[in-house]
C-alpha cells in the first residue's frame, strides 16, 4: 500500500489534491486531520545528555577508559595481536 501526506489549507471548504496517475480509477482513503498552529522555527530540540546519569556507577568510573579493550578481550580473548592505545587529550 502507498501512501501520500500533504499539508494543504482548507479555502471555503475545499481542498484540491492533485493525486499520480497509480491512483487514478482506484478507491482511495481520505483522512483529514486539523493541525495545530506552530512555529516551525521556535521547536526546541531536546537534549539526552545526561539522561543516564542515575545509572552511573562511581566505582568504575577511574577504569572507563579500558573498558572498551576490556569488553573485547572478555569476548573475544586476548589474542595478542595487536593492542590498539586511542587516547583523548
Amino acid at each position: 500500500m502507498e501512501a501520500i501526506r500533504e499539508i494543504k489549507t482548507v479555502e471555503k471548504g475545499h481542498v484540491n489534491i492533485c493525486l499520480p496517475r497509480q491512483f487514478w480509477g482506484q478507491q482511495v482513503e481520505i483522512i483529514v486531520l486539523s493541525m495545530t498552529q506552530r512555529d516551525e522555527g521556535a521547536i526546541a530540540k531536546k537534549s539526552l545528555r545526561g539522561c543516564l546519569h542515575q545509572y552511573a556507577n562511581a566505582a568504575f568510573i577511574d577504569r572507563e577508559h579500558e573498558a572498551w579493550q576490556n569488553a573485547v578481550d572478555e569476548k573475544y580473548g586476548d589474542c595478542g595481536c595487536f593492542t590498539l592505545d586511542i587516547s583523548c587529550g
